[in-house]
């Protein structure tokens, strides 16, 4: 292309990061660059450690307008509310609206309270998402747990991954003050992390119940009001705050476009990662649904997919084949359980213990290094 080229990155999830990191390569073939962000990137693989005590807010964010600025690009701190396609347009709710050219998002997901009667209006309800809620409860949890009333009631809702991450890390973050946790975790499945391998679904099962998590399994939340869970066989629990982990669906955005899409998973994708019915159109990650190959909403493979999204841009500007982007079949998971002791899992492998711990934070502190945390 001979004329400058508006690319206009929505979000500033794993995907975009790597693209705001080497902006320049766009740039190079007569781009302006714009990341539309309303704040820090939170990052998702230390969030539950940042409850229990072991980070602190800064050491899990990080700031991307520094990484496109230093690029050459420009960062926008706003929120989209709609995007005109014919037009091609994004509309800002405090800016003026951004002219595209070639348009990707990374969005992101969020929780969705709305199955679970009164959750959606009730106070003291956490979403595990946006990840910035997980600091705020921590701050709220330590005011409480540094007085002298007794600890608070707490129920965390669901019983994959997230779920059981926040509960043992609620545990952590009690124990730093010397209290006793009173913490429920509950979940629709029969058993805890119901894709692991059956025996780690029963370590961490005893794991938690040993550190004093009670678990309600096989059951259903099915309303909330004035401080109590009801849940579908009939019992009620009473508690102060409610934790939401229960699945994660695609932002409401996705839907808003006239695209082909899901309304959990997301916008439909081609394997280069753009709309099929508009190519100006990418989108990666957890807002994202490539339907021939569907992924877990995970941050990794918003990692995997960052290069590739990065050569399809600079391809699509200089008119050249994209190339495909092919989810990983296996990928490592690493829990961090806010005790020492970490629980890796690896397709139907499994292990446990304060070198699988010491694993991730590897992992962690190298994904932030690459961006200068």
């Amino acid at each position: 292309m001979t004329e400058t080229a508006n690319v206009v990155l929505v979000g500033a999830g794993h995907a975009h990061l790597h693209v705001a990191a080497h902006a320049r390569r766009l740039i190079a073939r007569g781009a302006h660059v714009t990341l539309v962000s309303p704040g820090s990137f939170w990052y998702s693989g230390m969030a539950t450690g940042m409850l229990g005590g072991d980070y602190q807010a800064g050491q899990d964010r990080l700031d991307p307008a520094a990484l496109i600025e230093a690029q050459g690009g420009e960062c926008v701190a706003d929120r989209v509310i709609a995007i005109d396609r014919h037009q091609r347009l994004v509309q800002l709710a405090d800016s003026p609206p951004l002219a595209y050219d070639l348009l990707s998002l990374n969005l992101g997901s969020r929780v969705d309270p709305s199955p679970i009667f009164g959750l959606s209006s009730a106070d003291n309800v956490w979403p595990a998402k946006p990840i910035s809620n997980l600091w705020r409860l921590r701050q709220h949890l330590e005011t409480a747990l540094a007085g002298d009333a007794e600890a608070p009631r707490l129920a965390v809702i669901g019983g994959g991954p997230t779920g059981v991450e926040l509960a043992a890390n609620l545990v952590a973050l009690h124990a730093r003050y010397g209290r006793t946790p009173h913490i429920t975790l509950v979940s629709a499945s029969e058993r805890l992390l119901s894709s692991a391998p059956r025996a780690a679904s029963a370590w961490i099962e005893r794991r938690l119940e040993r550190r004093g998590v009670r678990l309600e399994l096989a059951v259903s939340v099915v309303g909330h009001q004035d401080g109590e869970l009801r849940l579908d066989d009939g019992m009620r629990l009473n508690v102060e705050h409610v934790v939401l982990a229960n699945g994660l669906v695609a932002p409401e955005l996705t839907g808003e476009l006239g695209l082909s899409c899901d309304s959990r998973q997301g916008l439909t994708i081609t394997p280069a990662l753009h709309s099929p019915d508009d190519s100006r159109i990418f989108a990666v990650g957890d807002c994202a649904w490539l339907r021939q190959a569907p992924y877990p909403k995970l941050g990794v493979f918003g990692v995997r997919q960052a290069p590739v999204l990065l050569d399809n841009l600079c391809a699509w500007l200089a008119g050249e084949p994209l190339r495909d982007y092919r989810p990983q079949r296996r990928y490592l998971s690493v829990l961090n359980l806010g005790d020492g002791r970490g629980l890796a899992l690896w397709d139907r492998w499994w292990w446990k213990g304060r070198l699988a711990l010491k694993l991730k934070r590897r992992l962690d502190r190298r994904f932030m290094a690459q961006y200068g945390a």
